[in-house]
């Protein structure tokens, strides 16, 4: 899609400048050009198109014109879908003289009007934007078109502000590249060389050199920067401009501007370069990223202890571990050596770990046979103790597994004759048991009593009274009582037969399982070597 102000418009502003008047655009023209090429350029001295094309036309309210920025002003044509029916691919922007002003060529485009309910219509909204110096000056347009039409303005500005803030940041209030943007003068003329740079966090990029022309001299050469709305976009947009001083400032369309020194001219002949300048000539990853070698610009090259106040360090250095003074530094090799000692002072240690690997440095006490050259070290300490190996290449470790460690008798008299390493069998200490009897089962005797003589004991009666029938005056029979008297006191002596001979069992019961042991917890014993 092509789109341009007309060579009669171009005049048109011209005159208007000129004469110091107002331009005023008011309305739209949509027509249906046969053969027309909506992506070719706009034939900017072409004439309106015929009547019989011209489908619409639209005036233009005056609060539907509005100003981007002050080089920029956008018209706007809201259709109901009361209009219709009608096709168009071309649309023109009309004067009050009645110049076409402006021409844009797009695809095929239709507005329908609606009619229910046979059709339904179409609303219609078209914005032409156009772009000269002076824009909003000379049309006189004071309404800020983003407060009639609706999009993302605000958000897109946040989104622009963030990161401008962001990149000053990094880059500080002004940062260019090496050579970037730098005024010189080749010849008789001045020219700002291409490059990067950014001011106030906005990024500017020029890719060939640009011409500029001090007015007078002396002079000073500013950059003037600024996030301007183009289109629909935000760009950065800068130029040069030569005064004595030339603060920040806001235009009148609210767009900020920030202003730094280029260079300082005091006469034709003398430049004197004002840029905050980085020597940075490639990504700012690999500017930054440590690197291999030497860097004549590196703080750290100047760097002295005093610096860092450690000026009280001392600058003697040495490499023996015994060293014991306070003026002298000990070396990497120092510590390596003092590292070396103590593992040494170790060599043939046992000690338990709770693991089931040896860690580094130590061998498991299995009774492997090991190398003796590569375990020289503990060869040297234990020789053949725990076996000779093949008597030649290698010798055996202790062998600890399932085993309780032992201290060496060493004389004491406990232990006595075992030499190192010896291997002892498990023994009871001497000690008693209690026994108990078991009963043998039941068992008779016989017995018998002696005869011990005749005795005999005295009897007193009592006789009956009377005998006959009972009547009034006769006394019935009764039986009568007799008495024993005492003989006096004997005895009987008492014997008893044996049942013979018998037994009783007697039971120790069994105590503890098949070895002798106190509670205890697995652990590996490794060697040191």
């Amino acid at each position: 899609m092509g789109a341009s102000i007309t060579l009669a418009g171009e005049s048109l502003i011209a005159q208007k400048h000129a004469a110091q008047l107002g331009l005023d655009v008011t309305r739209f023209i949509f027509a249906n050009v046969p053969g027309l090429d909506p992506s070719g350029p706009v034939d900017r001295a072409a004439p309106k198109p015929a009547v019989a094309q011209i489908v619409h036309v639209y005036d233009i309210p005056k609060e539907n014109a509005g100003y981007v920025n002050p080089n920029q002003v956008v018209y706007s044509s809201q259709i109901g879908s009361d209009v219709g029916d009608w096709d168009f691919n071309w649309i023109g922007l009309e004067t009050a003289e009645g110049v076409l002003f402006a021409v844009a060529y797009v695809p095929l485009q239709i507005k329908r009007r609606n009619i229910p309910p046979l059709q339904i219509g179409n609303n219609l909204t078209r914005n032409f934007l156009v772009a000269f110096d002076g824009a909003q000056a000379l049309t006189g347009i004071t309404i800020d078109a983003s407060t009639w039409q609706h999009d993302f303005t605000v958000r897109l500005a946040g989104i622009d502000e963030r990161e401008r803030l962001s990149n000053r940041d990094v880059f500080g209030r002004a940062c260019f590249f090496g050579a970037s943007l730098q005024l010189v003068k080749v010849g008789s003329a001045y020219q700002l060389q291409p490059g990067s740079a950014y001011v106030e966090g906005i990024r500017l990029v020029r890719s060939a050199a640009l011409a500029v022309v001090p007015p007078a001299f002396p002079t000073t050469a500013w950059l003037d920067v600024a996030l301007q709305r183009e289109l629909s976009d935000v760009v950065a947009s800068w130029n040069v401009v030569f005064a004595t001083d030339r603060p920040d400032y806001t235009d009148s369309a609210g767009v900020r501007h920030y202003c730094v020194a280029l260079a300082d001219l005091p006469n034709a002949g003398t430049i004197t370069d004002r840029r905050s300048v980085e020597l940075i000539d490639g990504p700012l990853v690999k500017h930054f990223a440590a690197r291999t070698g030497d860097y004549e610009y590196l703080r750290a090259r100047a760097t002295t202890k005093e610096d860092v106040d450690l000026g009280n360090l001392p600058n003697a250095k040495s490499d023996d571990p015994s060293t014991n003074s306070s003026e002298i530094l000990a070396t990497t090799a120092a510590l390596n050596r003092l590292q070396q000692q103590v593992g040494e002072s170790l060599t043939g240690m046992v000690a338990s770990f709770a693991m089931s690997t040896a860690p580094t440095g130590w061998l498991k006490c299995n009774g492997a046979v090991v190398s003796r050259t590569t375990f020289a070290s503990l060869f040297a300490r234990i020789g053949t103790v725990f076996g000779a190996g093949d008597g030649t290449s290698t010798f055996g470790l202790p062998d600890l597994r399932g085993l309780f460690p032992r201290g060496l008798d060493d004389g004491r008299g406990i232990d006595v004759g075992r030499v190192l390493g010896a291997y002892q069998e498990m023994m009871h200490q001497s000690h008693t048991h209690t026994a108990s009897a078991g009963a043998d089962g039941n068992h008779v005797h016989s017995a018998w009593t002696d005869v011990q003589g005749a005795h005999t004991h005295a009897t007193a009666g009592a006789p009956g009274i009377g005998q006959g029938a009972p009547g009034a005056n006769s006394v019935q029979q009764s039986s009568g009582a007799h008495e024993t008297a005492w003989a006096g006191a004997h005895s009987h002596n008492i014997g008893m037969n044996g049942s013979g001979n018998h037994s009783h069992a007697i039971t120790v019961n069994a105590a503890g399982a098949a070895e002798t042991r106190p509670k205890n917890i697995a652990l590996l014993f490794c060697i040191k070597y």
